[in-house]
């Protein structure tokens, strides 16, 4: 499985707060079949310099540290971006997308409604080859009756990542009822397990969620959700909604990370 939304990075948002936590993090990841972990810490007031500096020094400390404890995991970089009116251009900020490439941006909206404007906002990235994916929409959209609003983003570019603990009930019944209405309506392209801790919101309901998946739809459509829509993101590759067969073998093994400065 592929994880493209984990905050594992130590210190740097509301996700792992040690170094200790964030190794136990991804050793569980990998243990429960994630092969590729992405950290994509919450990005809240806006990309600054410095705050790119700081995740990137986070960053390569952690991944030494993996490479150091011999886990069997690829660790990648993006982030989190709380979505604002004003996030019209994201040029020259590849550093904050999913695996770095500049193609996919992971974004967040506030709770309980879709923001003023958010189809210009996602619009003006398509205009510059950026796709969102708006992250837990079954979480931020507390009304069913939302599920319109968010099905008319889909056509202009916008795809969807719901939570693992979302279809396993972690959130309550109303949000396991719209994440199980997103994949009955097709609206789902990704499912990630946006862990925050080795403990009750760890990456080890991934597994659980990708079961549950086959028993509401099928093992195929489980497989894109977790495997092959995942990873043609983090290769920046466009994806095709229902999904197609990965056209590489051992497509993992291929991987390589972005474009991180001074790692080896």
């Amino acid at each position: 499985m592929i994880d493209i939304h984990a905050h594992i990075l130590p210190g740097v948002d509301d996700g792992a707060k040690t170094m200790e936590d964030s190794l136990e993090m991804i050793s569980q990841a990998a243990d429960s079949g994630v092969e590729i972990i992405c950290a994509t810490p919450h990005i809240l007031d806006g990309i600054t310099l410095t705050l790119e500096e700081k995740i990137n020094r986070t960053f390569q400390l952690l991944h030494s540290r993996v490479i150091k404890r011999k886990l069997d995991i690829k660790l990648m970089l993006g982030s989190e971006i709380y979505l604002r009116e004003d996030m019209r251009s994201l040029s020259g900020f590849s550093f904050f997308s999913l695996n770095q490439t500049g193609k996919y941006v992971l974004v967040e909206m506030p709770l309980g409604r879709l923001p003023t404007g958010v189809d210009r906002v996602i619009y003006a990235l398509k205009l510059e080859n950026i796709t969102p994916i708006i992250a837990h929409p079954e979480r931020s959209l507390s009304e069913m009756n939302q599920l319109e609003s968010l099905g008319k983003l889909i056509p202009l570019g916008a795809l969807t990542q719901i939570n693992a603990g979302s279809f396993l009930g972690q959130f309550g019944k109303p949000c396991r009822k719209m994440a199980e209405s997103l994949l009955g309506q097709n609206l789902v392209h990704v499912v990630a397990s946006d862990a925050h801790d080795p403990y009750s919101r760890s990456a080890t309901l991934l597994r659980q969620a990708f079961n549950k998946v086959i028993r509401l739809s099928d093992e195929k459509k489980a497989g894109e959700l977790f495997v092959q829509n995942p990873l043609r993101i983090l290769k920046g590759e466009r994806l095709f909604e229902g999904g197609e067969e990965a056209n590489r073998a051992d497509p993992v093994a291929q991987m390589e990370v972005g474009p991180l400065r001074n790692q080896e």
